[in-house]
């Protein structure tokens, strides 16, 4: 199926990292399918280049990019690359994550500095870097970060480390969009509850993951990722465009 002309985000150049599955493949593709040229920027090479070519299958615009969050290197060589395919770029999607399942007292530096590297670091310094590219080119950006329904609430699974660097996301989005918004660029954030990916598979049995959307959840099912895709859709375009700040919960209702 061919992506239609009337789009929200045309002429725009977005760039997800983990973006080449679960939540980021689907926010990457509904991008496209608003009319952003994308830079899927992943560590998962092979499956990058995957979306990628979906994408361009579709009538859009992509481009795979083999990118190491813990790795500022990386991280300024993929704006570089998005700035040299596309001329621009107009969006950044701060969606590489990670999540260590192990109990509190058996949690070791390593991973700590694992879980907070990926979840927090990574996208502070993305966004500093695409920042300072959209500043110096006089435009204006949405910066959008996937923070959690952790981000509020701690997991009942010994997730400890998670949780703080989700919490953390969620004060990044706030503390950045600050700091940004006279200069014409917009943080905000999504929260999503459980979603069916391979992150909440590896957390939780099939089993009990499927009850828990049945019985926690008021919707009554997971969450998949393309429900998430609408929520950044709008953080994106112009429709959100005194919205800054703001940590927007898609959840199914489990919060309320």
């Amino acid at each position: 199926m061919k992506w239609g002309v009337f789009v929200k985000l045309r002429d725009r150049v977005a760039i997800v990292t983990g973006g080449a599955q679960g939540i980021g493949q689907a926010i990457a593709q509904g991008l496209a399918s608003e009319g952003a040229a994308v830079v899927i920027a992943d560590l998962q090479e092979d499956k990058a280049q995957a979306t990628a070519a979906g994408v361009s299958e579709a009538g859009g615009r992509a481009l795979a990019l083999k990118v190491n969050v813990l790795n500022l290197a990386d991280l300024q060589a993929m704006v570089d690359q998005a700035l040299a395919h596309f001329g621009q770029i107009d969006i950044l999607v701060n969606n590489a994550g990670m999540l260590i399942v192990k109990p509190f007292l058996e949690m070791t530096e390593a991973d700590w500095d694992l879980q907070l590297g990926v979840n927090l670091k990574s996208a502070f310094f993305a966004t500093q870097k695409v920042a300072e590219a959209m500043i110096r080119a006089g435009r204006p950006g949405r910066i959008v970060n996937v923070a959690s329904t952790s981000s509020f609430t701690a997991s009942t699974i010994p997730t400890v480390p998670y949780d703080i660097s989700k919490a953390g996301v969620h004060m990044l989005t706030k503390s950045s969009a600050v700091q940004l918004a006279k200069y014409g660029i917009n943080v905000n954030a999504i929260a999503p509850g459980t979603i069916n990916t391979e992150l909440a598979r590896s957390a939780l049995e099939p089993e009990k993951l499927a009850k828990f959307g049945q019985v926690r959840i008021p919707i009554g099912r997971l969450g998949q990722p393309q429900d998430l895709v609408g929520a950044v859709v709008f953080l994106c375009s112009d429709d959100s465009a005194y919205v800054l700040g703001h940590t927007l919960v898609v959840d199914g209702g489990w919060l309320a």
